[in-house]
């Protein structure tokens, strides 16, 4: 009986130890993640994403398809590994919306009492872009069956106006004050 303790003792003590280092790893690793996040907003270029334009378009996979063996499997693994890539960019463009977003919010929140309509205008352009992510994720799954083409440039395009409007008020603030 007393071994049956012990066991479960130790058991309960490794699993405890082994759940807190687990919870310790992860929260270094998303401070670390935000402080990344916070320096990648400050330098945002929506030229970073050009290349996710390109990644999806299928001359690349035809020519797979013309010059390999089907049965070699790697063009099913190109397909597979490029939507991944894809997925890994749409990522970092929603870190980058989240960052500038709350950007435009801190902003908002600092800007005379004229400017409140723009707390409607953040809504609205919040609303979009996440609608048009969970757009752009279903075609992509789509786009793993075989059909459907995913363009990524809508989003890109969004997050630059964003980022156009924040210099623009931030340039009105400075004049006015």
């Amino acid at each position: 009986m007393t071994e049956l303790i012990t066991v479960s003792a130790v058991a309960v003590t490794s699993s405890v130890t082994a759940l807190g280092s687990w919870g310790w790893i992860r929260s270094r690793q998303a401070r670390r993640a935000l402080r990344a996040g916070a320096r990648r907003t400050d330098g945002f270029s929506p030229d970073r994403y050009v290349p996710m334009a390109r990644l999806l378009q299928d001359d690349d996979l035809d020519f797979l398809r013309q010059r390999v063996c089907p049965r070699a499997g790697i063009v099913e693994r190109w397909d597979r590994a490029r939507r991944q890539v894809f997925r890994l960019y749409l990522n970092d463009l929603a870190s980058d919306f989240r960052g500038l977003h709350a950007e435009a919010r801190a902003l908002v929140a600092e800007s005379p009492e004229q400017y409140s309509d723009l707390v409607g205008v953040l809504m609205r352009q919040q609303i979009a872009f996440w609608r048009a992510m969970a757009g752009i994720r279903v075609r992509l799954m789509a786009n793993a069956l075989g059909f459907g083409h995913v363009d990524a440039r809508p989003l890109v395009n969004a997050l630059d106006g964003m980022q156009l409007e924040i210099e623009r008020s931030v340039e009105l603030s400075s004049t006015s004050v």
